[in-house]
């Protein structure tokens, strides 16, 4: 009677232990470089001048107050009223460098939810991730 052949499982077990460890080492690959961040995240973005809280009452100071402390955070907060296109606004910024931050209610909401998560000390890139999440689904990004 003849010898049935020995299963290769030693080799067999090396391929898959390194097909494992490529699907492994690419999924950690991938999750570093898929968390795209924004194409602003990584530049120095200038920081406009803003019009004076003191101009303003309730919510518009509050927001205007809010881009006077923290414009390295708003400048890379996109806005979805459509100061953009209408008003040529670069970022959330913007909306208070001149008197349209003080009769937007979606430019002062997203100024003033960035400003709350900056005070519990979430990074920039997290806030831009909310920011557009929370916002974009409103104006149907």
């Amino acid at each position: 009677m003849a010898k049935k052949p020995k299963p290769k499982t030693r080799k067999n077990n090396l391929w898959i232990i390194s097909i494992g460890a490529v699907a492994l080492i690419g999924a950690v690959w991938f999750g570093l470089h898929s968390s795209k961040p924004s194409e602003d995240d990584d530049k120095v973005l200038p920081l406009i001048a803003t019009l004076s809280p003191e101009l303003y009452s309730g919510k518009a100071r509050s927001a205007y107050q809010a881009a006077k402390e923290i414009p390295e955070v708003l400048v890379h907060l996109p806005c979805f009223c459509g100061c953009k296109d209408g008003l040529d606004h670069k970022n959330n910024l913007y909306c208070f460098a001149d008197t349209h931050g003080s009769i937007c209610d979606m430019c002062q909401s997203i100024a003033l939810d960035a400003q709350e998560m900056h005070r519990k000390g979430m990074p920039t890139s997290e806030i831009r991730d909310r920011i557009v999440a929370t916002y974009g689904s409103l104006h149907g990004d």
